[in-house]
């Protein structure tokens, strides 16, 4: 049987996805930056451009290893809170994969300013 979590760990994740989910949302509010459906939308342009190499913000082998560490965190049996109990046993899992999507979704923000920036350099 699994330990149960002590109370100053389980609210770190919440208050970690939290806080990244809030700096994400100022970030899209900021006059001039790309929005948010425009970050979701550049994603899999941005996922093209690290694994050939044309971006230079982020390596591919840090986006591979990051994607994967998320996957077997996700498909792993052993959780910070076992997956067993309905719902409360899923916030872990749920915070592990906002964290790496709105990392993404950040990153794609500054890929389109780069690219923007790329256009107008031709």
């Amino acid at each position: 049987m699994a330990k149960p979590v002590p109370k100053r760990l389980q609210g770190i994740d919440r208050a970690a996805v939290s806080r990244s989910a809030w700096g994400l949302y100022r970030e899209t509010q900021r006059p001039g930056a790309p929005g948010l459906g425009a970050r979701v939308a550049a994603t899999p342009r941005l996922v093209r451009d690290v694994l050939t190499g044309r971006y230079p913000g982020v390596g591919p082998g840090k986006l591979a290893a990051l994607a994967v560490l998320c996957a077997v965190y996700l498909l792993s049996p052993i959780d910070a809170v076992p997956d067993i109990i309905p719902f409360v046993g899923w916030t872990d899992d749920t915070a592990v994969l906002v964290w790496f999507l709105a990392g993404l979704t950040r990153e794609s923000g500054r890929y389109l300013e780069w690219s923007q920036q790329q256009v107008r350099a031709d």
